[in-house]
This record gives structure tokens, sequence and C-alpha cells, in this order.
């Protein structure tokens, strides 16, 4: 239908538009780190050329759903501006087919969005992070900051007053040495020294000049403090290339596609069975139940902040009493203390379990944003019949307030205040249901009949 051909040509330049503008507004501040490991780290061009493509990925699932809005809005405003909305209404021409176009290629975006989001965007995630850990192995200073204590290092906390990225060298530095003996770290000065990674031997080794090492004597009584001067030292900050090895990198949620999620969530939910088969035998001991328990020995079940929330709310208006805490034996006190570990277990099984389900959910969200800024944009452009930079600012309006409340709901959902569907869908029901009002009344008008005065048609 050409007016469906015309419609859906004229939604294709605002598209790339929007989607082009977001998308240079999410990298700017890449762009900064990419630049300083570039000129100031000595990154090669190569590897930081692959960093900004595969953390387009993520970019690309949010400037998809803007560029919508930004096409649908400008499209329909100016349609609506040019009174072309009006002349196909008074043609007859329903609304819904006017915005039927749009709406039906939002779906199919939708659609091959939410597949970009399971197969590619997951790939994508992961490389770059292992990309990123590669350029850290080859090139240890780049996670290094000047004046900053850091301890990316696992064991060591560093902290350096100079530092040369492109060649490594280091002047005064300060490192805490917590691998022996977490309890009782060392401390280490030093006039000097390079942080450099040894492929040789398979080591990230820093070596130290002209310095002092700092150590209490654990076996002393009398607190005994040690100073050891030495002119070169070497530290190994890790145990082999092994440990660096990107590839021995455990995936993350958003590194993994919908199926390897609920893989990893039916192993949870089967080592929660087992914790809570634990959990049973301990309170089989005190012969109560988790309930019960709870009643009677206060802060043993750890509570989540809803139930913390509600417990403030009712403490408010009513007094509450907590019942006398029994004396207990030394086995009942044991079995107290595997059903406390065994329910902080349980809670962090349970909220690793949520994280997996936050991210299931808002790879089908944002596609669907597609379809709801449609719902929204197209009647919201014909009623305000406006485009361009009018067109531009709404869109951005309600992309913040989406972005916001996509953030929002994920950290809720994070720490279980909110049901995850809630959390993570809140938005789109929220637009949709503002888009169902305007395309109302945008259709309540009905077509457009030119009448007299005397209300008789011309």
């Amino acid at each position: 239908m050409i007016l469906h051909r015309y419609i859906l040509t004229s939604l294709t330049r605002p598209f790339f538009i929007g989607f082009g503008f977001i998308t240079f507004l999410l990298t700017m501040e890449m762009w900064l780190d990419l630049l300083d490991m570039l000129l100031g780290r000595g990154v090669g061009l190569s590897a930081v050329s692959q960093l900004f493509l595969l953390a387009l990925g993520w970019m690309v699932a949010l400037s998809v759903p803007c560029g919508v809005l930004v096409a649908v809005l400008m499209t329909y405003g100016r349609m609506s501006q040019d009174n072309e909305i009006t002349a196909l209404r008074a043609s007859g021409v329903h609304l819904r087919q006017i915005v039927a176009p749009s709406l039906v290629a939002s779906v199919i975006l939708a659609a091959v969005l939410a597949a970009f989001n399971n197969y590619i965007l997951p790939e994508s995630n992961y490389r770059y992070a292992s990309l990123l850990y590669e350029i850290n192995r080859k090139n240890p200073t780049v996670q290094i900051r000047e004046g900053v204590i850091n301890d990316a290092f696992q064991g060591y906390a560093i902290r350096i007053n100079q530092l040369d990225d492109r060649t490594g060298a280091m002047q005064d530095i300060l490192i805490l040495d917590a691998k022996a003996d977490p309890r009782n770290p060392r401390t280490v000065l030093a006039k000097s020294g390079t942080l450099s990674f040894r492929p040789d031997l398979g080591l990230l080794v820093l070596d130290l000049n002209d310095g002092t090492m700092h150590e209490a004597d654990p076996e002393s009584k009398d607190g005994d403090y040690r100073v050891v001067a030495f002119a070169h030292q070497r530290l190994q900050i890790e145990e082999s290339a092994e440990a660096l090895d990107s590839r021995n990198r455990r995936r993350s949620d958003r590194e993994l596609s919908i199926g390897a999620m609920k893989e990893e969530i039916t192993k949870l939910e089967a080592d929660i069975v087992r914790e809570r088969e634990r959990m049973d035998d301990a309170l089989g001991q005190l012969d109560m139940s988790e309930e019960e328990l709870a009643m009677v020995q206060p802060g043993v079940v750890p509570q989540g902040p809803w139930e913390q929330w509600t417990r403030g709310i009712v403490g408010l208006f009513r007094k509450v009493t907590p019942p006398d805490t029994p004396e207990w034996t030394r086995e009942q006190e044991n079995a107290i203390g595997v059903v406390r570990a065994r329910l902080r277990e349980i809670q962090g099984l349970e909220k690793r379990i949520q994280k997996f389900s936050v991210e299931i959910h808002k790879k089908i969200s944002i596609p669907v944003a597609c379809v709801v800024f449609v719902m929204v944009g197209a009647p919201l452009g014909i009623l305000s019949r406006r485009g361009g930079l009018a067109a531009g600012i709404l869109s951005a309006v309600f992309f913040v307030f989406y972005y916001l409340c996509l953030i929002g709901g994920e950290q809720l959902a994070d720490r279980l205040v909110l049901p995850t569907w809630l959390a993570m869908w809140f938005p789109n029901l929220l637009l949709g249901s503002i888009g169902l009002l305007f395309m109302r009344r945008a259709i309540a008008s009905g077509p457009i009949l030119l009448r007299t005065k005397g209300g008789s048609r011309p």
C-alpha cells in the first residue's frame, strides 16, 4: 500500500538520526577512557579499536528503542504539522491505518533486538571483558591510578605517587601486603619500582628498589616491630599466568543467554533445596519450625528489606514485646548456628537467582520498549503537531524517564525489594498505559468532516 510505504520511508531517516545521536552520547565517556589507554598508557590501537567495537553491543540495545521513539515523534509530528494527517482522515483513512505501519515495524524490530540481546550481546560483553582482562595482564599499570590506593591485585593494596604508564616505572610506592597473613599485613615502602608481566616466567611481578619493610612480630607477646631495609625486592603479585587467563574467568549474568541463565537458576534452586534439607535437620534437633525459632531467637532469620520495612511500620502503631529467650544447651546452640548459616546461604543463593531473573526480563523488556514507544510517540506526535526539535526534546524526556525507571527497577529487584517482573516491566506498563490513553484521545476525534456554519457538508 502506498500510504504504508510512505510512512515507513518517512520513519527511516529520523530513526537513524535518533539511533546515531544516542549512541554518540553513550560513547562519549568511553572515548575518554579509550583515548587515555591509547595515548597515556601505551595500549595498542588494535586493542583499543576492538574494545570500542565490542562495547557498542550494550549501546545498540539502548539506542534502538530511543531511535524508534525519535522516529515516530518526528514523523507523525511533521505529518500533523503539515496537515497530512488532517487530509488523510478527511479522506476517510482511520488513525489505526496511519499508525499500523510503524506498529508492525516496531514489533519486527523488537523481535530482532530480542534475538540480538539473547545471542549476540552476551558474547560481545564476554569478549569485551576478556579483552580488557588481557590488556590488564599485559599492561598491569593500566588499572593503577596515581595517588590512589589500588586493590585490584588480590592480597595487595598499592599506592603510587608517580607512575609512567608506558614504561611501568613508579616512584614513591606504598604497599600493604596481606597475601601471606591477612590478619597481620606488612607495610612495604620503596622509592622506585616497576610492575610488569613476565611471560617467560608466567608471573606478574613487582620489582622494588631502595625501600623498607615494616612488620609486626606475631610471635612476640610484647608487640615487637621489625623494620628491614632492602636495596632490591621482588614481589609476586599473582601466582601464575593461569590465574590471569581470561579463559578461566566465569561468565557473569550479562554474558549469558537466557537458556544458560535458566540452567544456572536450576542449579541454584537445587542448592537451595540441599541447604533447606540441612536446615530442617537442625530445626528437628530444636523441635521447632523456622517461624517459631524466629520468634524466640530474634535475628537468627535474616530479613529482607520488605520484611524490615513492614516490621518498622507495624512498630509505629503497636509496641511488640519480644518473647523471653530460652536457655539453650550447647547442642541446641550449635543447631541454631547451623540454621543461621544455612539461612544466610539460602539468602545469598536467592539473590543470585534474582540477578539472573532480572537479566532475563531485561533482555525482553527493552526490545518491547520499541512497541511501547510507538504507542506513546505516534499519538503524541499527532496531538502535539510538533516535529523537529520539539520532537527531539520530547524523545529525550521520555527516554530519560524510561532509563531511570529501568535502572532503579533493576536495583530494587536485585535487593529483593520488588518482584522481578514488576521492577523490569514497570516503565513499559506505565508508558504503555499512557500511550493507550493518547491513542484513545486521538482516535476519539474520528474522521474530520468539513462543515459549514449551518452544520451541513459543503
